[in-house]
């Protein structure tokens, strides 16, 4: 059987230039589409990644009848793997770790919670860290040393009530509603900017601590440091139980040995087998609820033309691309007004096959701010004997789209290293020009947060609303995503319960 390829993505070689899709992935359903003869569904989920995926065999599995629509080939949304000489090679999220409760969950469900992998090589402590900033002259250093000042400029910086942040995020999963903090307070926090906060301590910091931190707030954000919410930073901080010895082993240590489609897939394969109906490639134009709402269904239109029915809709659509999607009737101003004004995120994440002519290549992580792309790390030594790097850089546009102008991303992939590297081969996923993303995971705003949280996680009738976008906890991570399709399954569950046992039918 040929492996199955998406459209998404994009590969580069110094031979072909830049090609789109066909990228190998197990990702890709077929057939894309599998409906049986209902005809107004207990529910329907809009979207395939870890959020819809949740809420449809969480659904499913209750013996409720679910339709999920998803408008890519794939499962996964912003997060799935891709095939390519002996790795695995995330095109998004990518870490997991036993200290997200939802993911966790899953994990343990599937068998994955020890087939764990870590990121870079196993003794990178023989490797060593290049870093150039500005005022300061480029140079070699060791994994410890730029760790040292890195973790001292990032507490410094979180560090706003000489409790790391305990005294005002104690629950990061409840921001504005705990029993210790005001809601003013956190208001008051969630006015400032990242770009205020470095502002403060810049005196306390050397040159070469000031450049790590701006170029680690903007890798985080994806943004800017005017545009990027210090209370984001705070808040990822409090899930790391309010200590950075805690960054690299919750966020960026270990990865599933066979990816993250590999998790998603087993998911959706659960849910298959107990009834789930699906349409692929299937983009979502309008949801029109009955102005009799909780009689009639709610009715979900494509722009191929075709309508689909459910009693209740689960929307997993990310932020960013709400804008386009038409409800009637129409959201509630604040609603409107928090997706209008969008998320900041717009990363790159570039994936590079790079020659093995450099010394202890395959153990090295670097940095450079300013730059298109700011850091970059090596991870693995794929089959071929080349090195896998992975590098990252925020909010570049419009002069950087990898896509248009990959010699540009080479450029800036080689600009990384202060020896030259011989980039042979990049693939990538750009999510901001991507119409089904239009950005990374969600970074906030300053006042974002305090204003805008709570309304876009409110329902709008029969239409609940489930992103990693807006999570209580974990936004822009994978254990958001989770946690927004447990909560919006449960909700849809509940209320299908309610009505069956008044002699509702769903199966017309």
């Amino acid at each position: 059987m040929a492996p199955k390829t998406t459209l998404d993505g994009y590969t580069w070689t110094p031979e072909s230039g830049i090609t789109s899709g066909n990228l190998e992935t197990d990702a890709v359903i077929v057939p894309p589409r599998s409906l049986s003869d209902t005809v107004v569904y207990d529910a329907i989920v809009i979207g395939a990644g870890y959020a819809g995926l949740l809420a449809v065999r969480d659904l499913t599995l209750q013996g409720y009848s679910v339709l999920l629509l998803e408008a890519r080939d794939r499962i996964g949304g912003r997060t799935y793997s891709v095939k390519h000489d002996g790795l695995v090679y995330e095109m998004g999220g990518t870490w997991v770790t036993h200290h997200m409760g939802y993911l966790f969950r899953e994990m343990v469900r599937y068998g994955m919670d020890r087939d764990l992998i870590t990121t870079g090589s196993p003794d990178i402590h023989k490797g060593y860290y290049t870093m150039n900033v500005p005022g300061a002259n480029p140079r070699k250093l060791s994994h410890e040393e730029a760790g040292k000042m890195t973790t001292r400029a990032w507490d410094m910086f979180v560090n706003v009530d000489g409790q790391y942040g305990r005294t005002i995020c104690p629950l990061p999963h409840a921001q504005l509603d705990n029993p210790i903090v005001s809601r003013a307070t956190v208001e008051e926090w969630d006015k400032l900017s990242c770009q205020d906060r470095f502002l403060q301590i810049q005196h306390q910091l050397t040159t070469e601590e000031q450049g790590l931190l701006v170029a680690l707030l903007l890798h985080i954000s994806g943004g800017t440091m005017e545009n990027s919410s210090l209370w984001d930073m705070i808040r990822s901080h409090a899930l790391l139980m309010h200590s950075s010895d805690n960054f690299n082993d919750v966020w960026l240590r270990y990865k599933l040995r066979d990816g993250q489609t590999a998790l998603a897939k087993r998911i959706f394969d659960e849910a298959l087998e107990s009834g789930l109906d699906y349409v692929f490639s299937a983009e979502v134009k309008s949801i029109v609820q009955s102005s009799n709402s909780g009689s009639a269904p709610t009715a979900v239109h494509t722009t191929s033309g075709e309508k689909y029915q459910a009693r209740k809709v689960i929307t997993t659509i990310p932020l960013n691309v709400l804008k386009d999607i038409t409800f009637h009737p129409p959201l509630p101003a604040t609603k409107r007004e928090a997706i209008a004004i969008e998320h900041v995120n717009h990363m790159t994440k570039l994936h590079a096959d790079v020659a093995h002519n450099l010394a202890e290549l395959e153990r090295w992580n670097g940095m450079r701010h300013p730059a298109n792309l700011t850091h970059a790390y090596a991870d693995g030594i794929l089959s071929t004997g080349d090195i896998h790097l992975t590098a990252f850089g925020s909010d570049q546009r419009p002069h950087f789209i990898p896509e248009n102008n990959p010699e540009l991303a080479v450029a800036e992939l080689k600009a990384l290293h202060p020896d030259p590297m011989e980039v042979k081969k990049m693939v990538f996923h750009n999510w901001s020009s991507d119409p089904y993303s239009q950005g990374g995971p969600a970074w906030w705003r300053p006042g974002y947060m305090s204003k805008y949280q709570e309304a876009l996680q409110a329902r709008h009738g029969d239409v609940l609303f489930a992103s990693a976008d807006w999570a209580h906890g974990w936004r822009a991570a994978i254990d958001g995503a989770m946690e927004q399709g447990v909560l919006a399954a449960r909700v849809v569950a509940g209320e299908i319960r309610q009505v069956k046992k008044r002699g509702g039918r769903s199966k017309l």
